[in-house]
């Protein structure tokens, strides 16, 4: 298997726009004992509590400054409408973390935390 290394990947026509890959994601379940469905660059899972999850980067990022997407994709296990969110966003709990190593998101509606079946995390950086 061949490495492919390079600084700047390209559109190649007169635009130019520059591609930004995914630096981690992952996909797992949030009911019960959380596991992981599939995953890039994310060594595990916690579940820190109703609706609150840390996915922790296998190699560390090199700056905190990334951007990130956490997103429930079905509802929660009570069929509650349930909104995905960094934590220490207004949908999220109070303590936000996003580190070099980590992240933490909350599922919550009306301001009641819910585990969500399946949750998303993507971090781009």
């Amino acid at each position: 298997m061949s490495t492919l290394k390079v600084n700047t990947l390209e559109e190649a026509t007169s635009r130019g726009a520059t591609y930004f890959t995914a630096k981690a994601w992952v996909n797992f379940i949030g009911t019960g004992t959380v596991a992981i469905n599939d995953d890039g660059n994310v060594s595990s899972i916690t579940d820190v509590g109703t609706g609150r999850y840390t996915s922790s980067f296998s190699n560390s990022l090199s700056s905190a400054n990334y951007a990130t997407s956490f997103d429930n994709t079905s509802y929660a296990s009570n069929n509650a409408s349930v909104k995905a969110a960094l934590e220490g966003s207004s949908n999220g709990g109070s303590v936000a973390v996003k580190t070099t190593s980590q992240v933490r998101g909350t599922n919550a509606s009306n301001g009641a935390n819910y585990d969500s079946v399946s949750i998303s995390h993507i971090i781009i950086g």
